[in-house]
């Protein structure tokens, strides 16, 4: 009956251990797999991005998730943001200090942020001033770096681009 005890809870032990090591691509630092489409490789400072599909990345860090999708060059430079909490409110937050940039040396900045309130769950629109072709054409890739969302001083979600 003891060995019978001990062999359960050595099982179990080894269950949990194995759960908790599944979930480590989520975690700050972690580098996860993409999922293919246009976007070969995600990359983030600040949190672990994962490619979603061709014009999604996530970054997950100190409890606040986003989600940015972005149509491609057809779109220019418009993105639609989502964030998620399980504490404290994503209100206060302003992306219109964001920055699109590319491998080419070309930025534009943020121009405004359409989000309304929202407590725990926040979306909108996030569009750039100047003219996008300057930093979409030629470019191998474009991240989107968005400043001081929760507690991470810079998120960097890059999208590579088609030659």
């Amino acid at each position: 009956m003891k060995t019978r005890l001990a062999t359960l809870l050595l099982l179990s032990a080894s269950a949990v251990t194995a759960c908790s090591s599944a979930g480590a691509a989520s975690t700050p630092g972690a580098t996860p797999a993409s999922s293919g489409g246009t976007t070969a490789a995600a990359t983030s400072a600040g949190g672990a991005a994962v490619a979603v599909g061709a014009a999604q990345q996530v970054s997950d860090a100190n409890g606040v998730t986003v989600i940015a999708t972005w149509g491609g060059s057809a779109t220019a430079a418009v993105f639609e943001i989502e964030m998620d909490t399980h504490s404290g409110s994503l209100d206060s937050i302003d992306l219109a200090g964001a920055v699109l940039r590319s491998d080419r040396g070309q930025q534009l900045s943020g121009a405004s942020w359409a989000a309304p309130a929202g407590g725990h769950h926040r979306s909108g629109k996030l569009t750039f001033a100047g003219d996008a072709t300057s930093v979409l054409q030629g470019a191998s890739w474009v991240e989107l770096v968005l400043p001081n969302v929760g507690g991470v001083p810079e998120r960097v979600l890059r999208w590579e681009l088609r030659a």
